[in-house]
């Protein structure tokens, strides 16, 4: 997550927090300039985060409030849609497995109706799922560049699982992204970017870690335990190679669970928002 990174690298400062209900706290984070964004390690672009608290899911009104936050931050970044061109919904990732499976998830849900089918009042949305370069041998960003060519939609909401190496924000945070994604790129998997110069077109994405990186995690928690002078950071990236940990992605037990409650999240966020 680009907060994270920001953190990691020192910059944690420039991500703008602000307390919102139900202890929801929202963090922009607008990398502006390619300095700055090699710093970091993430593309130019807006990024905001959702932090909220792990037993939100259990409140009605506070999963409604997120998604009202969500459904807003969506139309302030794609601003006024055009009715007479498609908004495309895109589901990324596997759906044959849990973890990755939330962009499937959402588009199932997401209300789509056909141009010959609509109101002159209301957006016509349409939802793909393109697969993974596994299942289909071609890479998704190929894929979506040859679909958005022929269907020139009004702009494109990318929806992907992403890793992490906080376990607080596993299903309990959510980044909204103008910089598109790579697919992969969590589980060190990198796929040719997707964002607004492949697609031509807006492109947004929302992502939710479901994925904990066991390796940066365990480099997070050494650090807070101890001082800068107590670690030999060489050592301990040597050991985490050598035990074969700097490549594995774990996730929750309740994975199943998480996924659902971010899934209605995120689509009934889309849904209000195209209405």
């Amino acid at each position: 997550m680009a907060v994270e990174a920001a953190s990691n690298c020192g910059a944690g400062e420039l991500a703008i927090s602000k307390s919102l209900s139900y202890g929801i706290v929202e963090r922009t984070l607008n990398i502006k300039d390619e300095q700055l964004a090699k710093r970091i390690g993430r593309p130019r672009g807006v990024y905001v985060t959702y932090d909220c608290p792990q037993n939100m899911a259990d409140y009605d009104r506070a999963g409604r409030a997120l998604e009202g936050y969500i459904s807003h931050t969506l139309s302030r970044m794609l601003g006024t849609l055009k009715r007479s061109s498609p908004l495309l919904v895109v589901g990324l990732g596997n759906s044959s497995i849990s973890a990755d499976a939330l962009g499937g998830a959402v588009v199932e849900k997401v209300q789509i109706s056909k141009q010959d089918m609509r109101d002159s009042y209301s957006q016509c949305v349409c939802a793909f799922r393109p697969g993974v370069l596994g299942q289909t041998g071609m890479q998704t960003a190929t894929v979506l560049s040859a679909l958005t060519e022929r269907i020139r939609p009004c702009a494109v909401i990318l929806i992907d699982s992403l890793a992490t190496g906080t376990p607080s924000r596993i299903g309990a945070s959510y980044q909204i992204s103008t910089a598109g994604i790579s697919p992969g790129s969590g589980v060190g998997q990198d796929k040719e970017r997707i964002d607004k110069s492949v697609l031509k077109a807006p492109t947004i994405a929302i992502g939710v870690p479901l994925m904990l990186s066991l390796r940066t995690a365990i480099y997070s928690f050494v650090k807070d335990c101890f001082s800068d002078d107590d670690i030999d950071e060489y050592r301990l990236r040597s050991e985490l190679l050598e035990h074969n940990l700097s490549s594995l992605q774990v996730t929750p037990k309740d994975i199943d669970y998480l996924v659902k409650n971010c899934t209605n999240v995120i689509s009934n966020a889309i849904n209000s928002m195209i209405k």
